[in-house]
Formats: C-alpha cells, structure tokens, sequence
C-alpha cells in the first residue's frame, strides 16, 4: 500500500491521533509511516501495524505522502522540519501540532 500519511513524532499526542485515526477505520496502517527516535514508542506505533523508522531517512524513496503530521515539541520543530524537505514539492501537506510555532 501506498504511503499516505508520515507521522513525524509518536509521544503521547501523535500516539493519540494515530491510534485513534487507525480505529475510525478510515485509514489503514499500511498506509502510515511513522518517524519516532525513541524505541519503545516506535515499537509501540509498530505495533498498531504501522511501519516505523527512528529518522526521516528511513522513509522509502519512493514515498509521496499526501500529509506529514509534525507532531514534536516546539523546541526541536526545527531540526526535525529540517529531515522533510523532500516532500516540499507541492505534492504532500504539511501540518504542525505545535501551537505558535511556525515551519
């Protein structure tokens, strides 16, 4: 299945928003990608059937997804924005969870 959506962070917020987009049923876990550094919250989103990587390089090549969800705290939204520039070809959305801060 086609990657449809990168979820860039799997704390307790982007947790929340992926388990509960996943049980609405609307949108597969094949189709998500999640991008989280810390091992057992990656294991955690993996084992919800979703496929995980601890940076952005491990995104597959060949993904255009139609969104990536920022889902970090604000103080890092910088570095890590940094990894996703690949998708700023006007194919994929872009949004942020970190309220008041800017891309």
């Amino acid at each position: 299945m086609t990657i449809r959506l990168v979820l860039a962070g799997c704390g307790n917020m982007g947790y929340a928003m992926l388990s509960g987009w996943l049980k609405s049923g609307k949108l597969p876990p094949a189709a998500v990608f999640v991008v989280e550094p810390n091992a057992d919250l990656r294991k955690r989103a993996e084992a919800l059937g979703c496929s995980a990587a601890a940076e952005a390089g491990g995104i597959p090549a060949d993904a255009v997804p139609a969104l990536v969800v920022i889902a970090v705290k604000p103080q890092v939204i910088r570095d890590v924005t940094a990894a996703y520039k690949r998708f700023n070809d006007g194919r994929t959305t872009f949004l942020s969870i970190a309220a008041g801060t800017p891309l």
